[in-house]
């Protein structure tokens, strides 16, 4: 009996100390694990963490960059208004520095007229004026003209006629200038209805081109005259003609 128990005792003591090591091993196991990683041990990783880190840094950087886009646009934006009032400012110092003269006025108009064979053919009334270099009434009426050219520039034909260039002396003697500035006034047909001679006002030739350009009932039927009579009128060089009626073939 107490042999027996002798053996018990002893393989107890023999199991107590198998479990005693077995502790202490998974102990320093996890001793060994609560320390610092060394070079070759493994270290599991937890995947939410980095997951959740990825989407952090992923955020931050979006709104970084939104952020960035925005203060290059509001840089951009002050770059071109600041460029623009620069501009403004430049361009304003240059016209009251180098102001357009009235010849330079009278010279571009006469490139862009319109070309004679518009007379009658493309239904618009129009407006000739012959010019000179030289003359300071023409220079005085450059300005009026031009406003009025823009306002009805859709609608009149305006043809500009230097009369100090050789070629244009038929057109001159056709007309029968002897006058300058000469403003002779067409109908839309190509008929010349008045000649408006000296430097004019502005509301009388607009007058004169709101009648030209209203149309009266009935025409070609009781009156040859389409037009509504012209409220100022001056000198007549056709009076005494066949024809009133101008037209130069294309």
């Amino acid at each position: 009996m107490k042999l027996y128990l002798s053996q018990h005792d002893d393989s107890t003591e023999k199991e107590d100390s198998s479990s005693g090591n077995n502790l202490e091993f998974i102990m320093a196991d996890r001793t060994k694990d609560s320390r610092s990683s060394e070079f070759g041990d493994f270290i599991p990783l937890n995947n939410n963490n980095v997951a959740d880190k990825m989407d952090q840094t992923q955020a931050s950087g979006a709104v970084a960059s939104e952020t960035e886009i925005i203060e290059r646009n509001r840089l951009r934006n002050i770059v071109i208004a600041v460029s623009s009032f620069a501009f403004a400012i430049i361009n304003y110092c240059w016209q009251l520095t180098h102001p357009v003269t009235a010849l330079e006025i009278l010279v571009a108009m006469e490139k862009q007229s319109a070309p004679l064979t518009s007379i009658g053919n493309n239904g618009k009334p129009t407006v000739i004026d012959f010019w000179a270099p030289w003359c300071s009434n023409c220079k005085v009426a450059a300005t009026t003209l031009q406003a009025v050219e823009k306002q009805y520039g859709d609608k009149v034909n305006f043809i500009m006629v230097n009369g100090d260039d050789g070629r244009n002396w038929p057109l001159i003697q056709l007309f029968g200038v002897d006058a300058i500035p000469h403003l002779a006034l067409l109908s839309d047909e190509g008929d010349v209805e008045t000649a408006l001679i000296g430097p004019m006002s502005r509301n009388v030739l607009r007058a004169d081109l709101d009648a030209l350009l209203t149309k009266r009932e009935g025409c070609g039927e009781v009156t040859p005259v389409c037009h509504e009579e012209l409220p100022y009128k001056m000198y007549d060089a056709f009076g005494s003609r066949e024809s009133r009626r101008i037209n130069f073939q294309r």
